[in-house]
């Protein structure tokens, strides 16, 4: 039995093949490891998300919180944040009205913290993933978990908004 030979023609176009297949791991392998938490759509979701926070008819506002994580348990139940002039100046527990003492007020963020942290989680190390819903109309984070990458030991959290408010005028 005799092998049949190749052409030349057929060889390249064999060649090539192999070529383009190689090139296409290697270009998904590239994509894979250098990939960002945040795709462009969730990019443009969040930036007009920002958008309708920052248009928002009040400055000063209370909002409802907690955060999934391995943090000060206190903030893993929910709390309404009262932030004046982008600082938050008063915290009073949902469950018993306890107002929280000025030592554990710094566990609580801004809103503004809060689009601020998911932006620079593009450039983190070890986020893996970013999965963020927005209030419609004032465009708050409703719920943000940041998801970390395998192997890496106590990085993650969830954060839960709801029930943003203007404080009324001093």
């Amino acid at each position: 039995m005799s092998v049949k030979e190749e052409s030349p023609r057929q060889e390249a176009a064999r060649q090539g093949i192999v070529l383009r297949s190689l090139l296409a791991v290697l270009a998904a392998a590239t994509v894979a490891c250098s990939a960002s938490p945040l795709v462009p759509s969730e990019v443009r979701e969040l930036d007009r998300a920002e958008a309708r926070w920052a248009a928002r008819p009040f400055r000063a506002y209370s909002i409802e919180m907690k955060t999934s994580c391995f943090c000060p348990p206190i903030i893993n139940e929910w709390a309404r944040v009262e932030v004046v002039n982008d600082s938050v100046t008063r915290v009073v527990l949902v469950d018993g009205g306890t107002e929280v003492s000025a030592a554990e007020r710094p566990s609580f963020r801004t809103v503004e913290w809060l689009f601020s942290t998911i932006h620079s989680a593009q450039d983190a190390d070890w986020v893996k993933d970013v999965v963020a819903t927005y209030d419609p109309l004032l465009g708050f984070p409703t719920h943000v978990s940041f998801i970390p990458k395998d192997g890496v030991l106590d990085a993650g959290s969830v954060h839960y908004l709801r029930n943003a408010a203007a404080l009324p005028s001093p």
